[in-house]
């Protein structure tokens, strides 16, 4: 049997070569790429799958202090001390190794964009870290959740649809341990507090906002309905608010990768919240769902009642997703929203969100609410890239 220092290093070790490899692939890619979010999304899911064994995979450490403020016995407090102490460390070690191959004028690091204000940008970092932190606290740390195989593909496709949606605005860290390779560059160098604060800030409120929607993992008893409901009403909020933030954001910055960004978002959204709410963020798959069971589904009934909680809680959601969006761009008339174009009538945008609903529907019914497949892994995949090939 390991002892227990040998299991801790084996950690810290993991931790280091997963932070230095992401920072790397940051480097190598985000000066010069323009598909660098596809590049350090997928970087992140292949090496959270690698480490995810070893010591849970953080790379960041607003992630490392998002799961000391969920608690429930996850990580002593010298761990997440040692963790955050580590994951630095790597991400020098992985910005040295780029100055090595490309050199250090050619290296990519996280900045402001142009004329972006503190406060822009630290709205944007504190949003997406938010998701992030979420993401993996729902994906990678719950009894619910337990033994998926989709939790680093939600993880680093969360990250890809950040760099999209806020890249340009506040440099797309997201981590302070990618934030801290700003210090090593003159014209970052004042704006290194941003990828510190925006990040910390978002795993504090990820961290307890996990508490609000996850009752089951603090109690050995059942929850009560009334308890399990207001877990599923905060999770409806949340997931609607970060959907709604990325389409204000990402749909305004006319990127090619808009759409893929959204529909990223979602699947992300889906598998995060599916066991809490059923991840509907979505007025119209509600009312679907609420239909369904007026047809005489045998289970997983959906109420008025219900229908008549979520869909507000949406509303709400959007909102603040839509201020949110307005927050980081200084502007609400930057705001990315659907519009019916100028050569397009009225008819066909009313056809075209007619198909769209209804493919969206008619697949999250099939990929969620089966018997037969229940327990899929690809249910938020499903849902997610519908959003994204009919996005553009």
């Amino acid at each position: 049997m390991a002892c227990p220092q040998h299991q801790r290093l084996s950690k810290l070790t993991t931790e280091f070569v997963g932070t230095g490899f992401l920072c790397l692939t940051v480097a190598l890619t985000a000066k010069t790429d323009p598909l660098a979010p596809i590049a350090i999304g997928c970087a992140l899911m292949v090496l959270v799958y690698a480490g995810g064994h070893s010591s849970g995979a953080h790379y960041n450490p607003a992630v490392t202090l998002a799961i000391a403020v969920r608690g429930g016995g996850k990580m002593a407090p010298i761990d997440v001390i040692l963790y955050m102490i580590t994951q630095f460390a790597g991400a020098v070690v992985g910005m040295l190794l780029a100055w090595v191959k490309i050199t250090k004028e050619m290296s990519g690091h996280p900045a402001l964009g142009y004329d972006v204000n503190y406060g822009s940008a630290y709205l944007a970092e504190f949003m997406v870290t938010l998701a992030l932190c979420t993401v993996v606290l729902q994906t990678a740390t719950t009894d619910a959740q337990a033994n998926n195989s989709y939790y680093g593909l939600a993880i680093g496709f969360t990250v890809l649809s950040g760099a999209v949606a806020v890249g340009g605005i506040s440099g797309g860290a997201f981590n302070p341990a990618v934030g801290l390779m700003s210090a090593f560059y003159e014209d970052s160098q004042e704006d290194c507090w941003v990828y510190f604060a925006g990040p910390f800030v978002g795993a504090i409120i990820a961290g307890l906002w996990f508490r609000l929607c996850t009752p089951a993992e603090y109690q050995e008893e059942d929850p009560s309905r009334a308890r399990t409901t207001v877990g599923a009403v905060a999770m409806e909020i949340l997931g609607t608010m970060i959907l709604c933030f990325t389409v204000g954001t990402a749909g305004g910055n006319g990127s090619p990768l808009a759409g893929f960004a959204i529909g990223s978002t979602v699947m992300a959204l889906v598998y995060a919240g599916g066991s809490i709410s059923g991840a509907h963020y979505n007025p119209a798959v509600t009312i679907a769902l609420l239909l369904r069971s007026f047809c005489g589904a045998t289970h997983d009934g959906f109420s008025v009642k219900e229908a008549a909680i979520y869909i507000p809680s949406q509303i709400v959601g959007a909102a603040l997703g839509t201020f949110a969006a307005w927050g980081v761009w200084a502007d609400n008339a930057k705001i990315g929203y659907p519009a019916v174009s100028l050569n397009t009538g009225y008819g066909e945008a009313f056809l075209g969100e007619i198909l769209g609903t209804f493919l969206l529907v008619y697949v999250c019914l099939n990929v969620a609410t089966i018997k037969q497949l229940a327990g899929n892994s690809y249910f938020g995949v499903a849902v997610g890239m519908v959003v994204a090939a009919m996005a553009p």
